[in-house]
């Protein structure tokens, strides 16, 4: 037998042990839809799922549906495919991928399914075949049975596919798009399985016969492609950080041999060669392995222990579960434990990672973050000696940081999303406040609040806001509206506040299943949802003695009331969800409180293409709902002003707070305030018109007046900016910082997206960047006139695709 056959027939025998092993670890029911995932592809008739219309191409090169496949038809009432000619075959295969009959298969893993098409086929048929893979994806959700279809052209590895061939190279949720390439192919010769259609030609140094596909070679992976390949692991973490991790860390363990790198798909051939089709002839133990390999070789006993308990948590065997599954890998994992040399209380642990409660799933979440995080800037190191790859679009990177940044920003406003992982909930039955004098912050326990609980329990979050430790609770489900609040050494009128807040903010801030979309990722920022919290810190109304009546039938201004002209209002929180998908908690304190959180609000609010949700919770002993009613109109008022503002002009409001009178100022960035108490004669025309329309005086050398009005409309505090303008001498460039501080030159010599990618590489490598703005790269948008209008459009996403969600 000659090398080649011998390969052809070893790697065969592979995938018949794999595909047989994906069966063991599938229950009944996902075996028959498991078989039935090929067909679909084989055959279109109107009356099957997935059928689309007659353009749709179909038919799978080498493949007859056998028994197995007839049995499923006959059990999901589907009709048995006709004989498919040889003319109508234009796919070429069909492959799973990924965690499925490995290790690391559990019952409710995903199945990642490539689809090799035809090149010959049209762009429409290209597109039609999507949809169908769209309605296919839909049709198994209907059994809980998650299977990712993506198209792939054969030379998509091997040569650059332009944008109309390859159909689904935009990034997305489940598509990596443009930030790994190589490294993507090389996870697929590890742990693929051909379902139907070509064998693939996977293993080193193959020579392609006439009856196999070859992708391309992965044994010199290129250094340029792990920066991006990092960012998308990360990217896929804030969902599933368990599996993330082991993916980085991969990453890093190849990063630390390179250009050597022992690749998980070359291990998996020499031991198929030699023989061993055992268990630990696996992608993902040998994936483990190769992480375990390096953290010992470093000493890292550290971060081996919690790539551990993912992996032992990834397989999704329980072993301290007497009635558990015991499939082809129980003995094996049993094995590595005992190895591990675990205790009986850990492994219970996480066999209960179902039933872990917020302290538990808030110290797991914090470890895979900063192992992530240092992982990322190991490789990030690595990367930086080299060019960013030439493959992976700025407009990718973008995408991918600034969605990171939504999750990794260290702003102290900032409230932290917790994935629940396993969790089927993390509701408490009690949450004690806890503030500490020492470090000015206040705790959160999972407890009532009498001494000796605090023994026995760790702080669950801690933060210098108190709204922003109650919004913590509320948002990521450990508070609802049955939990009870306590505030330790705090007195009754105290926790009543807390308890009323807590009462309100679950519903309130319900997610409704809402996600950032491309176009919302790419421009500024606006608000979506705005939560005023009324005097939830400290309550003036608790040592008011007036009528709440009589301010009704007075209709009294409650921010400067009575002949002490009192602002009743001291303590106001804004919590806030933009269109990032940040939820931020900010403070504001004093007489001034609420002209504060104006300002802040209104620039944010102007520019939402929508109106924004408000809603007002008061905490008030007292006045509670002429405080709601004052909020609601004043914020009412605010807006309408905001839109109704120019760029000419500057809308002006009275208000008098505290016994002062001030101006609020409207125009196109934002609101102001003034105290007019020395301007009499103004504020009483004021006072008497409720409001005015001031020209907009010469501005003279302030920066905004030089820059294009829509720069000034698109200003957004906390991004970074870029405002490019192709001219024939040379690209007008405006750069908005963090802070909104302008600088303005002209660059020459180059293109826009030469500058971009520039830009883009000295932000993502310059070490000048502390940590907190490691992913804050800038915002590029091109200035182009459209119907004699000048506008800003996000760089690289296209109309068609800006309203998918990210």
């Amino acid at each position: 037998m000659s090398n080649q056959a011998h390969d052809i027939e070893t790697a065969e025998r592979l995938n018949r042990v794999r595909f047989a092993r994906a069966l063991a670890i599938l229950t009944p029911l996902q075996r028959h839809l498991f078989y039935l995932i090929p067909l679909f592809f084989h055959s279109h008739r109107s009356d099957s799922p997935g059928y689309n219309g007659l353009v749709t191409p179909f038919g799978i090169e080498y493949y007859t549906p056998d028994e197995k496949v007839l049995e499923a038809c006959s059990i999901f009432a589907i009709t048995p495919p006709d004989n498919t000619s040889d003319e109508s075959r234009a796919i070429y295969g069909v492959y799973s991928m990924g965690s499925t009959a490995t290790f690391g298969q559990n019952p409710k893993s995903d199945i990642d399914v490539w689809v090799v098409y035809d090149p010959n086929l049209s762009h429409e048929q290209c597109l039609s075949l999507q949809h169908k893979a769209t309605l296919l994806t839909a049709w198994f959700a209907q059994y809980d049975f998650e299977v990712n279809i993506y198209l792939v052209h054969p030379k998509q590895f091997l040569l650059s596919v332009s944008q109309d061939d390859a159909i689904a190279s935009t990034i997305g949720c489940e598509h990596s798009g443009s930030s790994q390439h190589w490294l993507l192919l090389e996870e697929f010769y590890r742990s693929h399985i051909c379902l139907a259609g070509k064998p693939i030609a996977w293993w080193p140094q193959s020579s392609t016969p006439k009856t196999h596909l070859f992708l391309g070679d992965v044994s010199n992976l290129p250094a340029s492609e792990y920066f991006g390949a990092s960012l998308w692991q990360l990217y896929k973490g804030l969902d599933k950080p368990h599996k993330a991790l082991l993916k980085v860390m991969l990453l890093e363990a190849y990063a630390s041999d390179y250009p050597e790198s022992q690749l998980v798909s070359a291990q998996v051939w020499q031991r198929t060669l030699a023989g061993d089709f055992s268990a630990f002839n696996d992608a993902y133990f040998l994936l483990y392995q190769s992480i375990e390999h390096y953290l010992e070789s470093k000493n890292d006993q550290r971060r081996l222990e919690i790539v551990r308990r993912c992996f032992y948590l990834k397989c999704g065997i329980r072993l301290t579960v007497a009635d558990h599954p015991k499939d082809w890998r129980y003995h094996k994992l049993q094995h590595l434990v005992e190895r591990w040399g675990w205790s009986t209380n850990l492994l219970r642990t996480l066999d209960e990672c179902a039933h872990w409660h917020c302290g538990q799933l808030q110290w797991f979440n914090e470890q895979l973050n900063e192992l992530m995080l240092g992982s990322y800037q190991t490789l990030l190191h690595f990367a930086s000696v080299n060019k960013l790859s030439e493959s992976l679009k700025i407009s990718d990177l973008g995408l991918l940081t600034r969605k990171l940044h939504t999750y990794f920003s260290e702003d102290v406003t900032q409230i932290t999303r917790l994935n629940w992982l396993w969790s089927e909930s993390i509701a408490e039955t009690d949450l004690t406040v806890v503030y500490s004098q020492q470090t000015q912050d206040y705790h959160l326990y999972r407890c009532t609040p009498e001494s000796r609980n605090f023994m026995a329990n760790r702080a669950v979050y801690h933060s210098p806001s108190k709204a922003k430790l109650l919004a913590w609770a509320s948002l990521n489900g450990a508070s609802t509206s049955t939990t009870h609040w306590y505030e330790f050494n705090g007195n009754h009128h105290q926790t009543k506040q807390l308890t009323k807040a807590a009462r309100r903010l679950p519903a309130i801030l319900k997610e409704t299943g809402w996600r950032a979309s491309k176009l919302d990722l790419c421009q500024p920022w606006y608000f979506r949802k705005l939560i005023f919290l009324i005097n939830f810190n400290s309550d003036p109304t608790v040592s008011w003695r007036g009528q709440e009546i009589m301010v009704d039938y007075m209709n009294a201004n409650i921010f400067s009331l009575g002949r002490q002209h009192t602002n009743m209002l001291q303590s106001l929180d804004v919590i806030c969800q933009n269109s990032w998908g940040e939820w931020h908690c900010h403070h504001f304190d004093g007489n001034e409180a609420i002209l504060e959180a104006l300002a802040y609000t209104n620039p944010g609010v102007q520019r939402a293409p929508n109106e924004v949700q408000i809603d007002v919770v008061s905490c008030s002993s007292r006045l509670a709902s002429q405080f709601e009613k004052a909020i609601r109109l004043l914020l009412q008022r605010a807006n309408r002003l905001s839109k109704q503002a120019q760029s000419s002009s500057t809308m002006v409001y009275p208000l008098e707070v505290g016994g002062i009178k001030y101006g609020l100022f409207f125009n196109s960035k934002g609101m102001n305030y003034k105290d007019l108490s020395h301007a009499t004669a103004f504020y009483q025309r004021l006072a008497k018109q409720r409001m005015l329309e001031l020209p907009r005086p010469d501005l003279g050398n302030e920066p905004f007046s030089k820059i294009p009005q829509v720069i000034q409309e698109f200003a957004a505090l906390g991004a970074i900016q870029y405002f490019l303008r192709q001219h024939e001498e040379g690209i007008d460039v405006y750069v908005l910082d963090e802070q909104n501080e302008l600088n303005h030159y002209t660059q020459q010599g180059t293109n826009i997206d030469e500058l971009a990618s520039q830009v883009s590489h000295h932000h993502a490598f310059n070490k000048s960047y502390n940590d907190n703005q490691r992913f804050n790269l800038p915002q590029f948008f091109s200035l182009v006139r459209i119907d004699g209008e000048l506008r800003a459009l996000p760089f690289g996403v296209s109309i068609d695709e800006s309203s998918t969600e990210f």
